[in-house]
């Protein structure tokens, strides 16, 4: 099963040079994500930078429906630990993926390959996308920040605002009008079917306190339009950092 090593790091989500923005446009967003780091838990929030989710729910490639519970573990912009099970047709398949720094490998069974250069290449760019949702780096001078207008999610208002980072795809991060609460972030990934980048929509929900700070419970996630991904969050730790032995090769 292939197909499911790109989606299953994207669960923990066009290149183009940051260009730089009009002052008071780049101003604009900046209060924008200065609400949204607040709403989320502001002080507390940017306490870690590491966290690990426990999931459960399905996942929808080629048009079929499988089911899955996993475990994510992040730390900062490169390192990634995805290890998942999932039923397909009454059996059941494990997966691991592991993205630490300029390695990476994935274990299916008893097997473990590294990933070659477009694995790599693909695994940094969904680890980096991972990292900007935080929310927590995004004060530092490389990121450049524009707002992109503002849309109906749920039929709620909420304002976006597009992350540029030098050599990383754009990812567009929109928040609720009334309450900065991220709803939904926008960005180009490669699809593991077809090779061809797509435009994958995820959509956070169901907001409760974890450590003092705003995470959510609900994960819905679109490519191209089409259901993609329905995960609920069963457990969700924040940290400062993990243990290197996370993301040993598996």
């Amino acid at each position: 099963m292939r197909h499911g090593r790109y989606s299953l790091l994207s669960f923990g989500l066009l290149l183009a040079a940051p260009v730089a923005a009009r002052a008071d446009d780049a101003a604009d967003a900046r209060a924008l994500v200065d609400k949204a780091v607040k709403a989320h838990g502001g002080a507390e929030l940017a306490k870690f930078s590491a966290y690990t989710v426990r999931m459960k729910g399905t996942v929808k490639p080629f048009d079929k429906v499988i089911a899955f519970t996993g475990v994510v573990a992040s730390h900062g912009p490169d390192r990634q630990k995805v290890d998942i099970e999932v039923e397909d047709g009454g059996l059941k398949f494990r997966f691991v993926i592991v993205l630490n720094g300029d390695k990476g490998w994935h274990r299916s069974g008893d097997e473990t390959k590294a990933m070659d250069k477009d694995e790599l290449a693909e695994a940094k760019e969904l680890a980096h996308a991972g990292w900007v949702t935080t929310l927590v780096p995004l004060k530092d001078k490389t990121f450049t920040l524009a707002t992109v207008g503002e849309i109906k999610v749920d039929g709620r208002a909420a304002v976006g605002v597009k992350v540029s980072s030098k050599g990383r795809r754009d990812v567009d991060l929109y928040f609720v009008k009334e309450t900065g609460l991220l709803v939904k972030i926008e960005s180009r990934v490669k699809d593991e079917g077809s090779g061809q980048e797509v435009t994958e929509e995820t959509y956070p929900g169901e907001y409760k306190e974890v450590q003092g700070t705003k995470q959510p419970m609900k994960i819905t996630r679109k490519r191209d339009g089409k259901a993609y991904i329905e995960g609920k969050v069963t457990g969700y730790d924040l940290a400062e950092k993990l243990d290197a032995d996370v993301f040993a090769k598996p």
